[in-house]
């Protein structure tokens, strides 16, 4: 059994250090963080999330502190909750198929501020979970989505095993078990997307509470098997049907470039595969009543998120159907509705009505998703859009967008994400302490413990 890669990922893990965040990895670290903590305010006031709240009526004891409401719990408890609504109005970051954020700030936050860490610390083993994360759902992108894996379910709770065990301070040998038993606790599937189900608004939290239990689990002297990711039965033969591949090891290299680099920020409020058919319709919003027919051609990964099988592909009944229909959401793009969290709140709170007979859904109908090999060859990673647009005259106009907005390549404005940050936070813990909250992380004092941050996030 080869199992150099699990100990090349521990020994990544172990010996990343605050030093090898440079200046340009440390500024992508703050926007995630600011990006993130607003998505945990602005979606903790969802129902879905005071569902998941009341879940949690008897926490167990503890120092970490739930986003808004402010009650302390078992660090365990308060990741399920944050990452709950850092991960459950599809308005978090992306990275490949993944929602890294979702899974490290809730789990740094949480056990930092149990541990009675500082900013530096909690950046640290944040920073360091996010690179395990990303790099192993690199090795096993496209094929977790494309079999119908939910990848932030699975990719999660080794994210967040890792940040826990660097915050812990864990050893190789420790830290290579605490990753090999968050394999137990990897599941969940793409079927929400075909059949619905709000289950995938917690998704996130249960993989961030997984990872945390995994650590505690090795502390304790648990152990997992030394082949979790390379084995005849670990996480590739088992999850993709394939080994990890001779580059597996080459993507834990030290001293290679930080992925948190490329973190994508959401510009629109729906699944991350739409966003750049959204960029493209924008294009055509001057000449949409001449638009007859659109042809969408669309990646395999799209396809398997919001592919022709879908029964609500053209009249979503829920916001969980609304946020995974590629053809309503060009439709609201062309239409300039608004692909936003304004335009999703409404529809939550049925201000925005999508009967058959709206101009969004007879514009929806005009839509046909055609799958194109050609780009999965040539985009077996990134999500873009190839789109033909038909117009009454006979001309047909072809669009391709490989940049969505938000991401490294096509970056919000200081201005663009302000407006994102405060549109969630002022409702909730109102303008003045918002602002003090993303001045603190911009200005970020290494040595400020972590639980004078977490003091911000609860409404006063």
């Amino acid at each position: 059994m080869d199992s150099s890669l699990e100990r090349v990922v521990a020994e990544f893990l172990v010996g990343f250090a605050w030093d090898d965040i440079d200046g340009e990895s440390l500024t992508a670290a703050k926007t995630l963080l600011k990006d993130q903590l607003a998505v945990q305010i602005g979606a903790s006031q969802l129902p879905w999330s005071r569902d998941v709240r009341r879940f949690m009526r008897k926490p167990r004891p503890g120092s970490s502190t739930v986003v808004a409401d402010g009650v302390r719990m078992d660090a365990a408890d308060a990741a399920y909750l944050n990452a709950t609504y850092g991960g459950g109005f599809e308005y978090d970051d992306i990275a490949g198929n993944g929602h890294p954020g979702c899974c490290v700030v809730p789990v740094a936050l949480a056990v930092g501020e149990e541990l009675g860490v500082n900013l530096e610390q909690m950046l640290e083993a944040m920073v360091a979970g996010y690179e395990v994360y990303v790099r192993l759902e690199r090795l096993a992108s496209p094929d977790l989505v494309n079999r119908g894996w939910h990848p932030h379910a699975v990719i999660a709770n080794f994210g967040a095993a890792a940040v826990a065990a660097k915050l812990h301070g864990l050893n190789v040998e420790k830290s290579l078990h605490a990753l090999a038993i968050a394999l137990s606790h990897a599941s969940a599937t793409t079927e929400f997307t075909s059949t619905g189900g709000s289950i995938k608004r917690v998704h996130a939290g249960i993989a961030a509470r997984n990872g945390i239990e995994a650590v505690e689990l090795a502390r304790v002297g648990i152990t997992g098997p030394a082949g979790f990711l390379t084995g005849r039965k670990g996480f590739f033969r088992s999850f993709i049907k394939r080994t990890a591949g001779p580059e597996a090891c080459g993507e834990f290299a030290p001293g290679d470039a930080l992925r948190i680099k490329g973190s994508w920020f959401k510009a629109y409020c729906c699944c991350g595969a739409h966003h750049a058919y959204i960029d493209a319709m924008a294009k055509v919003r001057q000449r949409v009543a001449d638009i007859t027919a659109v042809d969408a051609h669309i990646q395999a990964m799209t396809a398997n998120l919001a592919g022709s099988a879908e029964v609500h592909l053209h009249g979503p009944r829920t916001i969980e159907e609304l946020q995974f229909s590629l053809p309503v959401q060009m439709a609201l793009s062309a239409l300039h509705k608004g692909n936003g969290y304004a335009t999703h709140l409404d529809f939550v709170q049925g201000a925005l009505l999508l009967d058959e007979e709206s101009d969004v859904m007879r514009f929806a109908r005009r839509i046909e998703l055609n799958p194109s090999p050609e780009l999965d060859e040539r985009y077996p990673r990134n999500f873009v859009a190839q789109v033909s647009i038909h117009y009454k005259d006979g001309t047909v106009e072809d669009l391709f967008v490989d940049h969505a907005k938000g991401m490294r390549s096509n970056p919000f404005t200081t201005e663009e994400h302000l407006s994102k940050l405060s549109e969630l936070t002022y409702p909730v813990i109102g303008q003045e302490q918002a602002d003090e909250l993303f001045e603190v992380i911009d200005r970020l004092d290494p040595g400020l413990p972590v639980s004078e941050l977490t003091t911000l996030l609860v409404q006063r």
